[in-house]
């Protein structure tokens, strides 16, 4: 049997798919003619219903909201409408980062270029450096339980970022997929949030329902500064003309009948077992080598020392039944992790513990034979 270590989808225990069918039937046997034709044509920012739901989970006004066909899409209008007209089309990421984002801004022309992400966040004295020598149009971060490594930026380095945001006149972008699923601590602030209270300091927050209710939902959303939800709107009309109104109602009332909440309180109890397997088995097998020990999301990630290459390596580990993501793909062209390491994603949030344990064991042979 294969251990997969090489895709972060929602198990489908995590999916209130039940649910979402009969919320589904009731919507279908009762609003038919206006599910099926086109949502309203003209700036239109999403189903007024669902951005008055994410509006109130959020506490924030629903006319800064943007519903998007999930959240990629919401960084590819993003992209276009921030390198357009940019005097600059650097993008600053962590390193590692998102591989999907840093493709997407790609091919709307940006320059990717990676800041070293450590155990808190984004290094910081080289991000400043960086500033100095070029500002960018933007800065991509996913500050909770990040996607690949599982970082967690602390509320220090959260506020230092805005306020270098608004020093330095750039924009940043806040990724926020997992943010949801904490199984211990106390939530740092959203960088959206800190921006409210810093002249010149600029936010874009991106979420997604896709790990909290149904990745086949396709929601995703964008909370902006006033004016941007309707430029975004302009930019879709022009890509895809309408989102899927049934889609969008369904969300909606997955949150006004409370499902969304339930179930998230839900993903957190199925997968906090699972986290601390993983954590445990990383640190038995494998020893101090863990980038974190997240406290939520999906995400476990190691360096691990190698006298191989990464080729090597995962077909190695291939041929032991063990599927791995190549680690250097979450890295932007001009980075890499640090020299003698391969870097590793290992989600927990499909396997139990000893399913876990069992791939990071086998995984650990792998390493020592090809070294």
């Amino acid at each position: 049997m294969t251990v997969h270590f090489s895709r972060g989808i929602p198990p489908l225990e995590a999916i209130p798919s039940l649910a979402i069918a009969e919320l589904t039937g009731t919507i279908l046997s009762t609003e038919p003619d206006r599910v099926f034709q086109y949502a309203p044509i003209g700036h239109h920012t999403g189903d007024r219903e669902l951005r008055d739901q994410l509006g109130a989970f959020h506490s924030v006004d629903p006319d800064r909201i943007f519903v998007t066909n999930g959240s990629l899409q919401a960084l590819d209008l993003l992209a276009a409408h921030l390198l357009k007209d940019a005097p600059s089309h650097l993008v600053l990421a962590e390193a590692p980062t998102y591989d999907r984002a840093v493709q997407i801004f790609e091919r709307h022309g940006g320059r990717v270029s990676g800041v070293p992400l450590r155990h808190d966040g984004l290094d910081l004295d080289i991000l400043r450096e960086r500033l100095r020598t070029e500002v960018p149009a933007f800065v991509y971060v996913i500050p909770d339980f990040q996607n690949p490594s599982g970082v967690t930026t602390s509320e220090e380095k959260r506020r230092e970022l805005v306020r270098l945001s608004a020093e330095f006149g750039f924009t940043i972008l806040e990724d926020i997929p997992y943010r949801e699923l904490r199984f211990d601590g106390t939530a740092p602030t959203l960088l959206g949030e800190l921006a409210d209270g810093v002249d010149g300091a600029r936010v874009l927050t991106m979420g997604s329902l896709s790990k909290i209710l149904s990745p086949g939902l396709r929601v995703g959303y964008v909370i902006a500064p006033p004016g941007v939800p309707r430029a975004l709107a302009a930019l879709a009309e022009s890509t895809y003309l309408s989102p899927a109104p049934l889609l969008q109602t369904v969300a909606a009332r997955a949150f006004e009948s409370g499902l969304v909440r339930q179930n998230i309180e839900a993903v957190r109890k199925l997968l906090r077992p699972r986290h601390d397997a993983a954590v445990e088995a990383v640190r038995k097998v494998l020893g101090d080598v863990a980038l974190c020990v997240p406290e939520g999301g999906y995400y476990i990630s190691v360096h691990l020392p190698v006298r191989t290459t990464e080729e090597e390596l995962l077909a190695a580990a291939s041929a032991e039944n063990i599927a791995l993501t190549r680690g250097s793909a979450f890295y932007p062209a001009d980075s890499a992790p640090p020299a003698g390491t391969v870097f590793l994603r290992l989600p927990f949030q499909s396997l139990g513990g000893e399913e876990f344990t069992a791939g990071v064991t086998g995984l650990a042979a792998v390493a020592r034979q090809a070294g």
